[in-house]
């Protein structure tokens, strides 16, 4: 029953993947057309204040997982339960310090962004935020919940929990926006599907057998646990400067408008990465085991091989993009948004090699090599940061994203390779190689996409299909014919581990 489950949440997890990509797609335009751009803007800029205010989490999410696995496999139940109870506490005074955080933020919206907020912009801005803080203040206590439901590996309850939500929340979201209510209806609804969630975690994680012991705290573990915590609360801190601080300092220095273009490029982008990870984690449970074997060669060769997988996907979506980008926009948005292709295309051209390498985390984590690569992130992560703000000032919401960009490739691409290649012992050379020799049928597909553009000019829904199509049958066939290798084509016939 239990492996059946684990197969079932697997295939549920993609299903969300997929269904989340197409919502997201449709919902969009909708908000557009019966919100507008400032709301969404908004939302967008609420959405990322509050990403740094849910680092208060410190991962200690994925550090109570580990222990509470570790005592119930070793029947010490009085344990578990305390460790329940210390937990409770932790994040309890957690969320305090996120409620005195959420204040002082809220105090002080105006200041930072009333020079280029209008008084109806930034009057929204603080009902959004309020509403929003309420779910991320509730989500300190409620976590430990959810932590014990996928201790038991209850993936089919939890996966579909999150399927549901991502499926009627934005229905509902639609139904009010189409009936006239407006961003503050919207964002209730979505606070009252995750407050209903949290309220099932709680019933059900008590179902199944759930105690919690106010006593016998071991210090010992606990300082075990933020130990442990702290680099995955690094690598969370990291990735909040990368996709959470540029709506922030648009929003600064441009304005609402301004983050609502950058939002849409960066959805693209988001999108990518959900396909990337889709891919990756078919094959990622055979890592560990090479390392410990230590058979360095297989390991070599995974690290290629679902490399290589990884970009027959990504070439496909990042080509695709690159051709007929601008017409997907102007159909999908409107032309006022055309921006939004250069800002999507400056993150994700260089964001395509840390997803087709995204192996070589796992590799790192198994040797315990990983903390280097926290390091030089944060390092870059600050790059980014100084650089965003100088940037947009000269040239806007882009600015952001060029920033981005090239943090990516100073961070991500050239220092990280380096370290592949000389201490994680992983051949980059015959990687790049390879990988460049399978760029071949890419360029010759983009060639033939530019020549169909030519001739099929007119930009709507029929004709846009129709190109994506004949450029897809094309890519298909030249990567089989040029690209792939015999491995590569039995993964496509039956997509075996």
């Amino acid at each position: 029953m239990a492996r059946n489950e684990l197969k079932i949440g697997t295939a549920l997890s993609m299903i969300t993947i997929i269904a989340s990509s197409f919502i997201q797609i449709l919902y969009t335009p909708l908000y557009m057309r019966y919100l507008g751009p400032g709301d969404y803007g908004i939302n967008s800029l609420v959405q990322s204040i509050m990403g740094y205010i849910s680092i208060l989490n410190l991962g200690l999410g994925n550090a109570m997982l580990r222990y509470t696995v570790r005592y119930r496999a070793e029947g010490k139940i009085e344990e578990e339960n305390s460790l329940n109870g210390m937990f409770l506490v932790i994040y309890s005074i957690l969320m305090s310090i996120a409620f005195i955080i959420g204040i002082y933020i809220y105090v002080n919206l105006g200041k930072f962004f009333g020079s280029r907020f209008s008084i109806e912009e930034l009057s929204k801005t603080k009902a959004v935020f309020l509403i929003m803080s309420l779910n991320i203040i509730l989500s300190f206590p409620m976590g430990i919940f959810s932590t014990n439901i996928t201790s038991r590996e209850k993936f089919l309850y939890q996966r579909g929990i999150k399927l549901i939500t991502i499926v009627l929340n934005p229905i509902m979201g639609a139904i009010l926006m189409i009936n006239g209510y407006g961003l503050i209806a919207v964002t209730v609804s979505t606070v009252i599907f995750a407050i209903l969630s949290y309220m099932f975690d709680i019933v059900y994680a008590l179902k199944l057998g759930m105690k919690i012991k106010f006593s016998k705290f071991d210090n010992r573990i606990l300082r075990e646990i933020f130990t442990y915590s702290f680099f995955i609360f690094l690598n969370v801190l990291i990735d909040q400067i990368y996709w959470g601080t540029d709506r922030v300092i648009i929003g600064r220095y441009v304005g609402v408008g301004g983050i609502a273009i950058y939002s849409v490029g960066a959805i693209f982008n988001t999108l990518y990465m959900g396909f990337a990870s889709a891919v990756s984690g078919v094959l990622f449970p055979r890592i560990n085991r090479l390392i410990v074997e230590e058979k360095h060669d297989e390991v070599n060769d995974m690290f290629l091989k679902i490399g290589r997988l990884q970009y027959i996907l990504l070439g496909l979506i990042s080509s695709g993009f690159i051709i007929f980008g601008k017409d997907f926009i102007t159909l999908w948005v409107g032309k006022e948004y055309i921006e939004a292709y250069k800002i999507a295309l400056w993150i994700m051209i260089p964001l395509t090699v840390p997803l087709i390498q995204s192996t070589g985390v796992s590799i790192m984590q198994a040797k315990n090599m990983h903390q280097f690569r926290s390091v030089v992130y944060f390092i870059i992560a600050i790059l980014n940061l100084v650089l965003s703000i100088i940037f947009v000032k000269k040239v806007g919401a882009i600015g952001c994203a060029i920033a981005t960009g090239l943090s990516f490739i100073l961070g991500q691409i050239i220092i990280m390779n380096i370290y592949y290649q000389v201490s994680v012992k992983l051949n980059m050379f015959k990687f790049w190689k390879s990988i460049l020799k399978m760029s071949l049928p890419m360029i010759l597909t983009m060639g033939f996409g530019y020549v169909l553009n030519m001739y099929l000019i007119e930009i709507n829904y029929f004709i846009f299909t129709l190109k994506v199509i004949i450029y897809t049958s094309v890519y298909v066939g030249l990567l089989w014919i040029l690209g792939l290798n015999d491995y590569e084509k039995s993964q496509i016939y039956i997509w075996k581990k």
